[in-house]
């Protein structure tokens, strides 16, 4: 599976391609070298507000209460 800059892949597929955990918001696969984001609007009601703004990509990362710390998926 090759993928391309700004096309949209259903997770599951993603998955099954690569690995990874299939729940959280950033997945790391142990076998490759890459890491994948995951964003939507339904994150909004758990408190997460990924957005563009000003040419930038605002990701909230893993955690849903206090600051995040640069463990698990965010420090990958």
């Amino acid at each position: 599976m090759g993928l391309m800059k700004g096309e949209i892949y259903k997770r599951s597929l993603i998955h099954e391609e690569y690995g990874g955990n299939r729940q959280s918001g950033i997945s790391y696969p142990a076998k490759h070298d890459m890491v994948f984001i995951f964003t939507g609007f339904s994150g909004e009601e758990y408190g997460y507000n990924d957005r563009w703004e000003k040419g930038y990509f605002l990701y909230y990362g893993e955690g849903q209460e206090g600051d995040m710390e640069f463990v698990k998926g965010n420090k990958a």
